[in-house]
C-alpha cells in the first residue's frame, strides 16, 4: 500500500487525525514532516489545522508549510512570532539570537522560565516549537545577526521578521532586505504602544541614536503579545500574497496604543 492511499483511507471527516500520521510513519518508516506533506500536497487536511481553514485553505496551507521565515531576535516578540507561525502551519523557520534567557525576561518572554534560565533563546526555541508541530523545521542559530556577515540568510527566506531590540541594527536591518527586494515584517514595542512596518526603511522612525524607547517606558507582556500577534498576522499574509499594511500617511507604518480600562 502506497502512503497517500493510506492517508486517505485514515481520514475521518475529511482530516487526518495526529494518530493516523503517527501510524503512517511507523508503517511506511518516514518522519512526521513527510507525512505531512504528502497529505496537504494532496489536498488533506491534517486535523490540527481544522479551525485554519474557514480562513486559510488547504492550499494555503500547503503553501505555508513550504515557506520559510528567518526572525532575528528570539526574545518577546520573536519568541511568540516563532510560536504563531508554528501553530499556523509555516514550515520552516530560522531564529537567530545570541543571547540567553535571564529572570528578567520572565515577565513577557516566550517559553522563560526558571528551567530554562542560561539557555540560549533560539535553541529553547526550537525544542519547544518541534514539540508543538513535530513537521516543523527549525534551524537555530546562537550568534548575534551581523549584516555584514549574515544577508546570505536573506536570500534564502521568503519573509524576515524584525524582533530586535536595538534601533540601530533594526535600520541596518531594514535597508538590507530592501536592497534584497525581500519582504520584512518589523514591530516595536514601549510601554503601552506598538509600532509596525512592511517592507520600509525604519531611518525615518529612528532618527536619534541609541537605545530604543521600551529602555524608559518598560516591556510589559501584553503589548509583546499585541505587537506578536500583528506581526504574524503581516508575515501570513505576505507568504500568501494577501493585502497587507498599508498607511495614508507614513508609507507603511502603523502605530497602536493599549488603553486598560
Amino acid at each position: 500500500m502506497e502512503l497517500l492511499t493510506f492517508l486517505k483511507e485514515q481520514t475521518c471527516d475529511g482530516f487526518l487525525p495526529l494518530q493516523a500520521s503517527y501510524a503512517a510513519m511507523k508503517h511506511f518508516t518516514c518522519n512526521f514532516r513527510d507525512v505531512e506533506e504528502m497529505a496537504l500536497k494532496h489536498n488533506i487536511l491534517p486535523l490540527r489545522y481544522k479551525r485554519n481553514q474557514k480562513t486559510i485553505s488547504t492550499g494555503e496551507q500547503y503553501a505555508l508549510f513550504q515557506s520559510t521565515v528567518l526572525i532575528i531576535g528570539c526574545g518577546g516578540l520573536g519568541g511568540f512570532v516563532a510560536e504563531m507561525l508554528t501553530r499556523i502551519g509555516v514550515g520552516n523557520l530560522i531564529l537567530c539570537d545570541g543571547d540567553v534567557f535571564e529572570e528578567h525576561n520572565m515577565n513577557r518572554q516566550n517559553f522563560s522560565s526558571p528551567k530554562t534560565l542560561g539557555r540560549f533563546k533560539a535553541e529553547v526555541l526550537k525544542e519547544k516549537l518541534e514539540e508543538i508541530n513535530p513537521s516543523l523545521h527549525v534551524k537555530s542559530m546562537t550568534t548575534f545577526f551581523d549584516p555584514k556577515t549574515d544577508s546570505n540568510l536573506i536570500a534564502k527566506v521568503d519573509v524576515v521578521v524584525d524582533a530586535l531590540d536595538n534601533p540601530d541594527l533594526k535600520c541596518l536591518l531594514a535597508n538590507l532586505c530592501l536592497k534584497e527586494q525581500k519582504p520584512f515584517v518589523h514591530g516595536a514595542i514601549a510601554g503601552y504602544y506598538s509600532q509596525f512596518a512592511t517592507s520600509s526603511s525604519l531611518d525615518q522612525l529612528y532618527v536619534q541614536k541609541g537605545d530604543g524607547v521600551e529602555k524608559s517606558s518598560g516591556n510589559p507582556s501584553f503589548t509583546v503579545c499585541f505587537a506578536a500577534s500583528i506581526q504574524s498576522v503581516e508575515v501570513v499574509k505576505l507568504l500568501l500574497g494577501k493585502p497587507h499594511l498599508q498607511a495614508p500617511l507614513m508609507g507603511n507604518l502603523w502605530e497602536y496604543e493599549l488603553i486598560l480600562l
